[in-house]
């Protein structure tokens, strides 16, 4: 008992600490223009807000931990009186892991300082990732094991990607959240709260006090970044909390000397690894690039159901509370199937409430439906494939998609596939028709994607595959040509609830971070 109470003290000591080093930061970033300029268009907030929050979390929990382990302190001293008891030893010495994590860290801040100071491609902080997951996995942060309900699987020669691969998805998938005022600094309080707590069950001394200093940190930084925020956390703090939270799932989770039981970890997770996972889903099966930007993530999809920002903080900290509940239940409990279960919990409240992810899930019906039908027709001439998403928004794109799948067969075109995704407008349809030819020699077709746009905004793209017959396909461009004006010219004439399709007024009150390009 009187170990939960150091926590605590510990814990609340790292608070206080970041509530007096971020404003120290906040202000040495305005002087030297680390700072998010509004641009009117994602980035709503009014004035130039700093983005060093990073900076301040990655000082905060350094020096935390550094006066844990390498000073003398109250703490240290009670776990060394009983390290007959408990082997609290291993707590106050400085393990190769932690030097490995620190040095990863500083390699995170400086690409994050870097990217939010000049900007950085998105390949040249993949770069900076694999280098301080490198570093992690060379210190000895291994996924050697994977313990599957009790039943331990030795990874191999796969324990390093899997490693890598868990460490990068953390990374990522944090940054990707990194989107609403407090959202990050709120997902990742408690986050790295519910891994000092599970930690502290499996007997991991050092991972729970490294959790306890970053959500100490996190938590005193959120006085500054609760709506309306004065500081952002930027790429620096995203990518760092990704990283600690990756490690610690691995290190809190340990069972004996290195099989990993993941389902807790996994449902602490279950946030920012569903709102990556359906990103990727979004993404692929509309055919944009991976690397794509739109407004449809957790946040976005939250405030456009008419949530304030607290109100999306709220639900998203309820779900997370959820989550957290179930991975320490099944910790307390040895049984994996709870966690799974607070998972499942969380997944369905989104999706059936349709706040988030059922646009995805309908996407993957709709290709599913689609394999199915090809199976049982096979390839039959002149059958007819197509598909519809309203994916977001309330326009009627699907009286315009009507118009275009009409023009498809009245040109002769072999398929057609619209995809609307206009981030400012928050709206989003993905629509595919095609017809089978019995000819499957590919190069008797042609395809052409050409951009679309209304009112001087792009909106989306219409991809066309049509059929090289006798006529020169320069016949076929004009066609298409004709087809993009006609579906542009609709587009104008398009109506929202508030006016015309345009870009005309502010539709969008909250405040957002950049959106990092280089995650999934």
């Amino acid at each position: 008992m009187a170990l939960i109470w150091f926590f605590i003290a510990f814990f609340t000591a790292a608070m206080v600490v970041s509530t007096c080093v971020t404003p120290l930061v906040r202000a040495v970033a305005m002087r030297f223009g680390l700072v998010d300029e509004p641009d009117g268009h994602r980035k709503l907030h009014g004035r130039p807000i700093p983005v060093a929050g990073g900076v301040a979390v990655l000082i905060t929990s350094t020096l935390m931990i550094v006066g844990l382990f390498v000073f003398e302190n109250p703490i240290k001293a009670m776990l060394k009186s009983q390290e007959a008891r408990g082997g609290f030893d291993a707590v106050v010495t400085l393990r190769p892991e932690l030097i490995g994590l620190a040095i990863a860290a500083a390699i995170l801040g400086l690409v994050g300082v870097a990217d939010d100071l000049v900007g950085l491609r998105g390949r040249d902080k993949v770069l900076g990732q694999l280098l301080a997951v490198g570093v992690v996995i060379a210190s000895g942060v291994q996924i050697n094991a994977i313990r599957i309900f009790d039943r331990p699987m030795e990874l191999g020669f796969w324990a390093i990607p899997i490693t890598a691969f868990w460490l990068l998805g953390a990374i990522n998938a944090l940054n990707l959240i990194d989107g609403l005022d407090g959202m990050l600094g709120s997902v990742g309080c408690i986050i790295c709260g519910s891994f000092a707590a599970l930690a502290y069950l499996n007997g991991q001394w050092q991972p729970a006090f490294v959790a306890t200093a970053v959500a100490g940190s996190l938590l005193g930084f959120l006085f500054f970044n609760f709506p309306p925020a004065t500081i952002f956390l930027g790429d620096c703090g995203s990518m760092l909390v990704g990283l600690v939270v990756g490690v610690l799932g691995i290190e809190s989770s340990l069972k004996g000397a290195a099989a990993v039981s993941l389902a807790a970890p996994a449902a602490l997770l279950v946030i920012p690894i569903f709102d990556t996972s359906a990103a990727i889903v979004r993404r692929k099966l509309t055919g944009r690039s991976i690397y794509a930007t739109d407004r449809a993530h957790l946040h976005h999809r939250l405030v456009d159901s008419g949530l304030s920002n607290r109100q999306v903080l709220l639900v998203v900290g309820v779900l997370c509370l959820i989550a957290s509940g179930g991975a320490l239940a099944s910790q307390a409990l040895k049984n994996q199937m709870v966690a799974l279960l607070s998972v499942l919990v969380v997944v369905t409240l989104l999706v059936i409430t349709r706040l988030f992810g059922h646009a995805e899930f309908l996407l993957i019906k709709e290709r599913f439906l689609d394999l199915v039908a090809g199976f049982r027709r096979g390839h039959e001439h002149g059958s007819i494939h197509q598909s519809a998403v309203h994916m977001q928004g309330s326009a009627d794109w699907n009286e315009l998609w009507q118009r275009v799948v009409a023009s498809a067969v009245q040109l002769h075109f072999k398929a057609v596939r619209l995809d609307v995704n206009a981030p400012a407008l928050k709206e989003g349809y993905h629509a595919r028709w095609g017809r089978v030819q019995s000819d499957l020699d590919t190069p008797r077709y042609w395809r052409v994607e050409v951009p679309l746009s209304a009112d001087g905004q792009a909106i989306g793209r219409l991809e066309v595959v049509g059929l090289r017959s006798g006529e020169p396909i320069s016949d076929g461009m004009i066609k298409v040509g004709k087809l993009v004006d006609e579906l542009e010219t609709a587009m104008i004439g398009l109506t929202l609830p508030g006016g015309p399709l345009s870009l005309s007024g502010d539709r969008d009150e909250v405040p957002v971070e950049k959106e990092p390009v280089q995650s999934a």
